[in-house]
Formats: C-alpha cells, sequence, structure tokens
C-alpha cells in the first residue's frame, strides 16, 4: 500500500533525525537558543502562508487533470488550514523577545527553495503533493511532542510559545490516519509509488538543509552584548 510505503520511510528518516538534525539534536543537548527558534517561527510562518494558497494550486490542478476526487481532497484540506499562520506569529511575537538579535522575518534560501520545489511538484502532478502534506504531518506527530518537551526543559522555550507545533500535533493525530487511507483511495495507480517516494525524499532534503541552514548561523555571545564598555585612557 502506497500510504503504508511512504509512512515506513518518514518513520526511518525520524529515526535518523534524532541522531543527527541539528534541530533536534541542540534541543537535546539544550543549546538551542532563542535566535534560532525565533528564525524558525519566522519561516514556519513563511511555509504556512503559502500552504492554502497551494492547497488551491493542487485542487485546480487536478481539477483541469479531470480528477474530481483528489480536487474535492484539497478542497477539504484548504478549509482545515485556513488561518494556522496567526499560530506561528503569536509564537514569534512571545519568542522574540527573548532572543539577542532583531528577528529577520525574510525566509532563508533553503525554505525559499522547498516553497518553490512545492509549486512546481502540484504543476507536474499534484497527486505528488500528497507525500509532502504526509511528511510534515506525521513528523510532527512522531516527534513534535518529544522536541517540545526538550524545548522547554532543557532550553526554556515553553511550549505556550510554541502553539504552531503544538495545535498541529493535535490536529495531525486525526488527520494521519487518515491520510493514509486517503492516499491509498486517491492514488489509483499502484507506479506512482516510485514518483511519490522521490517527492518524499526531495522534500526531506530540503527540509535537512532548513535545519542546518537556520542552527548554523552564528549565535552571539551574551556576555559580550552585557558587557561593560571599557574606559580608554587619555594618552
Amino acid at each position: 500500500m502506497i500510504g503504508n510505503a511512504l509512512r515506513v520511510e518518514i518513520d526511518r528518516y525520524a529515526v535518523e533525525m534524532r541522531r543527527s538534525n541539528p534541530l533536534f539534536t541542540r534541543a537535546e543537548d539544550g543549546t538551542l537558543t532563542a535566535d534560532c527558534i525565533a528564525t524558525y517561527l519566522a519561516n514556519i510562518h513563511y511555509l504556512i502562508c503559502y500552504t492554502p494558497a497551494y492547497l488551491a494550486r493542487a485542487r485546480d490542478r487536478a481539477a483541469a487533470l479531470g480528477d474530481a476526487e483528489l480536487a474535492a481532497h484539497y478542497q477539504h484540506k484548504r478549509g482545515e488550514e485556513v488561518g494556522h499562520e496567526a499560530w506561528a506569529e503569536r509564537d514569534l511575537e512571545r519568542v522574540a523577545p527573548r532572543a539577542l538579535r532583531p528577528v529577520e522575518r525574510q525566509a532563508v534560501p533553503s525554505m525559499h527553495e522547498l516553497v518553490a520545489y512545492l509549486a512546481d511538484l502540484i504543476d507536474h502532478d499534484p497527486v505528488l503533493y500528497l507525500s509532502y502534506i504526509l511528511f510534515a504531518e506525521h513528523l510532527l506527530v512522531v516527534l513534535g511532542p518529544e522536541w517540545l518537551e526538550m524545548l522547554e526543559t532543557r532550553c526554556g522555550i515553553p511550549r505556550s510559545s510554541m502553539t504552531v507545533i503544538g495545535n498541529h500535533i493535535e490536529l495531525d493525530k486525526e488527520h494521519v490516519e487518515a491520510a493514509l487511507e486517503q492516499i491509498d483511495l486517491l492514488v489509483g495507480d499502484p507506479s506512482k509509488l516510485p514518483q511519490m517516494r522521490r517527492a518524499l525524499r526531495a522534500t526531506m532534503t530540503y527540509f535537512d538543509r532548513f535545519c542546518v541552514e537556520i542552527t548554523a548561523t552564528k549565535e552571539v555571545d551574551d556576555a559580550v552584548l552585557h558587557e561593560a564598555p571599557k574606559h580608554v585612557s587619555a594618552a
């Protein structure tokens, strides 16, 4: 079954993410800073703002190809996703005061690349967008609760400042099981599986780049920022 085959790959990715993804490992060792989280939230806000438009784009593309069931699925999904960017906006307002630097609201290059990739994916074949949606929802259900716990207890970022993650975890618990069944119903051609796997793996690659990019930014040393100015004696 196509849905389960994709879920297995996402579960494997989650295992590897625990070991090597800096967004996870730095939360685990307590070094993921408010600056990184603020950048993360700014980029998640950027991504989520595209979701309703991309679901409409996938709906229209499916309809143009004569796939009424897929078009109806994306129309229903769009109704579920409208307004979620407000969660990220509120979270960013709560985290930003903890950051040492002004928050850069512009998306990082890897996020721009992911958004562009998803547009091309939809235009090429709207069925393949299902791979991305499953990745986004299932990964949050698998790793989200653990990540939020580490952010709060090890990094000092309270759950109340990460509602865009917490709310999606609660919503997606129900969405994932339904999505697995829907994928098998909506993707009538088993030969689509290799293409859907490629779309899934490409999404993972872009996400890996994003995680590395936002955590590799040089942190400003708090001690330097708050160091008292030295007196210069007049010669």
